[in-house]
């Protein structure tokens, strides 16, 4: 009666356990996860009629600042191809910001780069106002970004203070899965 027990690797003849061992590398290889990267510019207003951040409550009796602790801010940027205003749109950057520290130096922010073509990255973290690189946590995504996680830098490359309107460079390193 033949033995139920494991088959024994050695017990094998030499070509199969070549054929095998060079099938397990190229299925490790296979799925080995690759990062992408992606540059996109976020144009961001936050004052005038036309602006697309807005505080939107914060602790009575305090100004609503992204500086002042408790306020929440909704947002809702266009995505750009390039840093031009008038560059192509490819999404929107849609989500809520909320002044996190007592000193006003960080806020908590949870958004969506919501695409055009219906994908979308989730992002979110605390966001060091006054550093010029700051980065957030890529959780997931959808659609072509489905299952995503890494990481994202924003950076303002430009900011007006007269109209509060600033460019901030979003690159994003990700791993599908």
């Amino acid at each position: 009666m033949a033995s139920s027990g494991p088959i024994k690797l050695m017990s094998l003849p030499s070509p199969l356990l070549l054929v095998l061992a060079l099938m397990l590398i190229s299925l490790a290889i296979a799925q080995r996860p690759t990062e992408t990267i992606t540059e996109f510019y976020l144009q961001d207003l936050a004052s005038g009629s036309n602006a697309t951040v807005q505080p939107i409550t914060g602790i009575r009796n305090r100004p609503l600042s992204f500086t002042s602790f408790g306020t929440i801010f909704a947002l809702d940027d266009p995505i750009t191809v390039t840093p031009d205003k008038s560059s192509t749109e490819i999404g929107r950057a849609q989500g809520i910001m909320v002044a996190s520290s007592l000193s006003g130096s960080n806020v908590h922010v949870s958004l969506s780069f919501a695409f055009s073509n219906g994908s979308s990255l989730e992002v979110q973290g605390t966001s060091r106002q006054f550093e010029r690189y700051k980065e957030l946590a890529v959780v997931s995504g959808t659609g072509t970004f489905r299952y995503a996680r890494g990481y994202a830098t924003l950076e303002s490359i430009y900011y007006d203070n007269r109209t509060s309107y600033s460019i901030i460079r979003c690159t994003t390193r990700i791993i599908l899965s």
